[in-house]
């Protein structure tokens, strides 16, 4: 059951973050509470993620595999951090990064919930 803590943390973090996505489509500005809840989430969900792939055994194409998922997630948690950096300074280059952030965040849940079920057996 532990495997799938990450699965919920992030699975939370994917619906909060499709969240934001439409109030950007909207041109809409959501409430700081719900971007700080997706940025907390989303670190806590990477620190779950390196804690249990420290202790779960298994294959090395399971190791890999949870390592794939690891390095897609820290590097969705710098492009989202970016994203906010940006959004002060140069609004209208937002859309791309955001864009890049959400296909790799997206992308690296999948692979996380391909590592959970392979893990879990």
């Amino acid at each position: 059951m532990l495997i799938w803590l990450p699965v919920v943390i992030y699975g939370t973090t994917v619906v909060l973050g499709l969240m934001l996505g439409w109030h950007f489509l909207n041109g809409k500005r959501p409430s700081q509470g719900l971007q700080a809840l997706h940025l907390v989430l989303g670190l806590g969900g990477l620190e779950a993620v390196m804690l249990l792939t420290a202790k779960t055994g298994g294959s090395p194409d399971l190791k890999q595999n949870a390592s794939i998922a690891l390095v897609m997630l820290g590097l969705t948690a710098v492009i989202g951090l970016f994203a906010g950096i940006l959004a002060k300074s140069r609004p209208e280059g937002l859309g791309p990064v955001l864009t890049a952030h959400a296909f790799l965040g997206g992308f690296a849940f999948l692979v996380l919930a391909n590592w959970a079920m392979n893990a879990a057996g």
